[in-house]
């Protein structure tokens, strides 16, 4: 069994207890208008292009075998109705200037690349954290990558933007230990108009999850958009969805990071990157002295 991944980060600290293993899983159904990993939104593997490296030097365009590569002034334009993802460019660039994001990984591979650092979750409480894209749009190969990894003795944690259907929820709680559950708003229009999918299907998963394994085993995490779902109203609308089914486990918020940009650029979609502004530390605050007020320990992830 294969997967398709787009990176495997060593040594994270910040998704799940302990030292951990990260692996990006390609693809999700949500088109958030502030996503942080563009790249990860698609299936198909994606040809990133790093035009500050670039020398102009055009061995990638003369090594095209379906002629997709053009010199325009300063950069490399790609046809992508020409394009294949053969990766040749990739390969003949002497300044690594294309990098093909995304790859066919077989399972057992990537389970032998997350049991090398065994120890260091042992010796941290630590494991591996399954995130994307969201995880469950390979749903064959997550579950058969959690079961390798209970087999194993590793802690699993996947991240999820939690838009999946309902009857998947039986399998998943039976090996994955931790779920760190992306909450991003609670009224449904606002949910559709920034995401382009409704959350009615998100919060009934967050809330049967919750009755199965209790606030020990799900984590509510929150990106803090400006605009979107930091001024109080909202942030009060989601403390009183957690209150009303229970939740009385940590908070993690996630601040809205500009930085994401150049993501966009390097792999083609700079025409879709918004700028959602800045967070003030004043609104950070005030957010997490909310969630304070219910008795909630709020973990800020930076």
């Amino acid at each position: 069994m294969k997967g398709i991944i787009f990176d495997v980060q060593n040594y994270a600290i910040y998704d799940g207890p302990g030292i951990r293993t990260i692996i990006f899983l390609k693809g999700c159904p949500l088109k958030c208008d502030w996503c942080q990993n563009p790249e990860s939104q698609k299936l198909n593997p994606l040809i990133s292009y790093f035009k500050e490296k670039c020398q102009l030097c055009e061995i990638c365009v003369n090594a095209c075998p379906n002629n997709a590569l053009q010199l325009l002034i300063d950069e490399i334009k790609r046809d992508k109705a020409l394009c294949t993802m053969c990766g040749i460019c990739s390969e003949k660039c002497p300044n690594q200037v294309m990098e093909i994001v995304g790859r066919n990984i077989s399972l057992e591979e990537l389970v032998e690349i997350v049991v090398r650092d065994k120890p260091f979750y042992d010796n941290s409480g630590g494991g591996a954290t399954i995130s994307g894209g969201e995880p469950t749009m390979q749903i064959n190969f997550l579950l058969e990558l959690l079961k390798a990894l209970k087999k194993q003795g590793i802690h699993a944690a996947i991240e999820t933007c939690g838009y999946f259907n309902e009857d998947l929820i039986g399998e998943l709680v039976k090996y994955v230990d931790l779920f760190l559950f992306d909450i991003k708003l609670i009224d449904n229009e606002k949910h559709k108009e920034f995401t382009d999918v409704s959350n009615e299907k998100i919060l009934t998963n967050f809330s049967k999850i919750l009755s199965k394994v209790g606030s020990e085993r799900i984590i509510p995490r929150i990106p803090l958009i400006p605009g979107v779902n930091t001024d109080v109203s909202t942030i009060q609308h989601i403390i009183t969805f957690l209150l009303e089914i229970n939740y009385n486990g940590q908070i993690h918020l996630m601040p809205y990071n500009k930085l994401t940009k150049t993501k966009y650029e390097k792999v083609g979609m700079g025409d879709l990157y918004k700028d959602m502004g800045d967070l003030t530390d004043e609104n950070l605050n005030e957010i997490t002295k909310l969630f304070e007020q219910h008795s909630y320990e709020v973990i800020i992830n930076h």
